[in-house]
């Protein structure tokens, strides 16, 4: 019967290739688009969330601000400071706290040999490399904690400013001149996508040890206290906890925003990655309807070619045939359609997005391109493809096999 069903298929195939072409290429399309469409929505994604991760990850920043209201009988408009010392006072009184660095920074001339720039040069210490993704290229090594403590004269240095002094010579060893104070370099940021940022990409700064850049700025404040929760679901505890113990210190209403600024990078990511999840959505339906609309096409060929083939299927009933041959006859023929176009419309997706994977990201220009260049094809694009697919091989064959089924036969062989 399977033999027989097979020949079945082919001959009523044949008969209509020519009209079933316009029909598989709107299949080609319809899955080029969803391929595509998925692909470059997971893409996105994905780059933003590395691109946002060169900032730092499970990360909130604390920076002094300027208070708004008046309190305790203290008047608006006051500044408020961070200092050293805040770091161990939030660190005995918020347990939820991992990782704390303190980080000063000045915008100073930097020189090696002739060549000379100015940069924003930063005071921290070792935990900074691991909340701000500090990762250095090999041969090199970010500060250490011995180098806070005994006021090693090091630096290290994003990857453009190396290229900056030293063009294509390897600055480990080399020495540097940070406001007429040298410092050898221990090591070089390896590139690294990055949007977010303060006083520019990372690329372009220079890193002392806190104790070190404290000899060369009398500066006593901080600039900004970095914090890593041990779990991301405390930030905003934290984030209250900070405003309540520093207003507590400093005399300012908790509830000032503007007294200190508290930057959530956590919560932040949350949101975007949200509305690039909503991209992603948006660009699968979109891609989805592209192919239903070479369902449709199908469902409408499968009806016609019932019509047409209506005193045949009314022999097939009168000689004994079974209504499930019928049926799987039609969803047969229905399922060839969707395979010859959809395979060629995958082939070409899967080709492309290969293809634009190829193309270099330039790290120092990096804009909304880059979210573009990095498509990925995943086993979750295959499975919703195939899902989509799935169902609507189902929905456009099922309807003209059951109607076709049940042809009274009778009737079918008057029909003209």
């Amino acid at each position: 019967m399977n033999a027989t069903l097979l020949r079945f298929f082919l001959s009523e195939y044949r008969k209509r290739r020519r009209r079933a072409a316009l029909i598989t290429f709107a299949l080609f399309w319809g899955t080029l688009c969803v391929i595509l469409f998925l692909g470059f929505g997971q893409g996105m994604t994905a780059q933003f969330r590395e691109s946002f991760a060169g900032l730092g990850q499970s990360l909130i920043m604390i920076s002094g601000g300027q208070t708004s209201r008046t309190y305790q009988g203290l008047p608006k408009g006051r500044r408020v400071y961070v200092y050293p010392t805040d770091i161990d006072y939030l660190k005995a009184r918020i347990p939820e706290i991992d990782l704390v660095a303190p980080e000063s920074y000045n915008n100073w001339a930097v020189s090696a040999g002739r060549k000379e720039v100015n940069r924003v040069v930063h005071g921290t210490t070792a935990e900074f490399a691991l909340m701000r993704t500090q990762v250095p290229r090999p041969g090199g090594r970010f500060i250490n904690p011995d180098d806070v403590r005994d006021g090693r004269k090091v630096a290290f240095i994003g990857w453009s400013v190396a290229q900056d002094l030293f063009g294509a010579e390897d600055p480990v060893g080399r020495t540097i001149v940070v406001n007429r104070v040298p410092f050898t370099v221990i090591g070089v940021l390896q590139k690294k996508l990055q949007d977010s940022m303060y006083n520019g990409p990372d690329a372009d700064q220079v890193y002392l040890p806190f104790t070190s850049f404290g000899q060369i700025d009398s500066q006593p404040y901080l600039d900004r206290i970095h914090i890593r929760p041990r779990r991301e679901r405390d930030s905003l505890l934290i984030d209250e906890r900070v405003r309540t113990l520093l207003g507590r210190k400093y005399r300012f209403d908790r509830d000032d925003r503007y007294a200190v600024g508290v930057w959530n990078t956590i919560e932040d990511a949350k949101e975007a990655g949200a509305i690039f999840k909503g991209i992603e959505v948006f660009m699968g339906i979109m891609g989805a309807l592209t192919l239903f609309i070479g369902a449709v096409g199908v469902t409408n060929l499968m009806y016609a070619a019932v019509k047409e083939r209506t005193q045949e299927i009314g022999i097939k009933l009168a000689l004994g045939a079974r209504r499930r041959v019928i049926v799987l006859q039609i969803v047969l023929e229905t399922l060839f359609i969707f395979a010859k176009g959809t395979f060629w419309g995958f082939l070409t997706a899967f080709n492309i997005i290969h293809l634009v994977r190829r193309v270099p990201i330039n790290y120092d220009t990096f804009d909304l391109g880059g979210y573009l260049l990095r498509p990925v094809f995943s086993l979750q694009t295959l499975l919703v493809f195939v899902s989509i697919v799935g169902v609507l091989v189902f929905l456009s064959g099922i309807f003209p096999a059951l109607r076709a089924s049940r042809l009274n036969p009778i009737e079918s062989l008057r029909y003209e």
